[in-house]
């Protein structure tokens, strides 16, 4: 009777344990599916086709080991199996180890740059004509850049995330707020005030007041609300489980493990230096028309030497 006791509790011990290895299985190879079932790889550039579809990421060497750049975009397109539509945000977001910085980057969507396989257009277009990967391409070849990594969110997607880490603080100015109170929040007020998802959502894609560098700016800020309220843990335990949630709600081609080592990376250092910038920089741009198009003429070679120094 004794033994039969021990056998039993083995094997209840055992069906727990296998529960539990299952459900990390679950866990895990749900979102590994999600990571890579849609993932676009990087491929020699000579093997891009930039009429594809889903236009690979042409493969460039690290411009500098201790800088890790990864390309944020936004859409709002509603599904993206049957329609890619136009990303709506770009914005690149660097980690410099060896000096303990970070950089926000926004590109504006109405750029005027060359687009591999169709010719000169607005940037913003590149997502709706290859995806990413083409979009990533544009960026490297006109700019001078090494990005490889990205991650895509549709904004909805974006409301789950910060409703999931309690809300994030951001600056609003008097007339952010006043226009606010006109439209659905009556309650909000300006100076730092935290913003529910939804309030964030339409703060980042308020495009009434302002112009494009202004929608960009509150875009960063929003991204910066969640980045310091990550920080505000720097428990590197407590941020897997937020990886993992946020890894359920947007696409990448990073895994979970590089994502985890990219933030105890950022999470060590004491003092990160932030800074955050819209591209093109302020009097290195023209606006015009261009095939009907309203459009920023741009100065590269001013815009790539500002960015070499932000990065490195």
């Amino acid at each position: 009777m004794k033994f039969f006791r021990k056998h039993k509790k083995r094997k209840i011990v055992g069906i727990i344990i296998l529960a539990i290895i299952l459900l990390i299985v679950g866990i895990y190879g749900s979102i590994i599916w999600k990571l890579y079932s849609n993932k676009v790889g990087v491929v020699p550039a000579d093997e891009v086709d930039p009429k594809a579809k889903s236009v690979k990421i042409a493969k460039e060497d690290p411009k500098d080991d201790q800088v890790f750049n990864v390309l944020l975009v936004g859409t709002d397109s509603r599904d993206p199996n049957s329609d890619m539509g136009r990303s709506d945000s770009m914005m690149m977001v660097s980690f410099n180890e060896k000096d303990g910085k970070s950089t926000a980057l926004s590109f504006l969507r109405d750029s005027l740059v060359d687009i591999d396989g169709y010719g000169k257009s607005r940037l913003g277009h590149t997502y709706a004509y290859g995806g990413v990967g083409l979009t990533i391409n544009t960026l490297n070849k006109t700019y001078d850049l090494d990005i490889q990594n990205y991650v895509t969110i549709d904004f909805e997607n974006l409301v789950s995330i910060i409703d999931e880490i309690g809300g994030v603080k951001v600056y609003i100015s008097e007339e952010e707020a006043e226009y606010y109170r006109e439209h659905g929040m009556p309650d909000i007020q300006s100076g730092d005030v935290t913003l529910t998802g939804s309030q964030a959502l339409a703060h980042a894609r308020n495009r009434t007041l302002g112009n494009d560098f202004e929608r960009t700016r509150r875009q960063r800020s929003v991204m910066y609300g969640i980045y310091r309220k990550v920080m505000e843990e720097k428990d590197p335990t407590t941020i897997l489980p937020l990886i993992n949630f946020c890894l359920n709600h947007v696409s990448t081609n990073m895994s979970v493990t590089e994502i985890y080592d990219i933030a105890k990376k950022v999470l060590a250092v004491d003092n990160l230096k932030m800074q955050q910038a819209g591209v093109p920089q302020d009097g290195t741009y023209t606006d015009v028309n261009y095939e009907g198009m309203a459009v920023l003429e741009i100065d590269f070679e001013a815009n790539k030497k500002y960015i070499q120094e932000l990065l490195y």
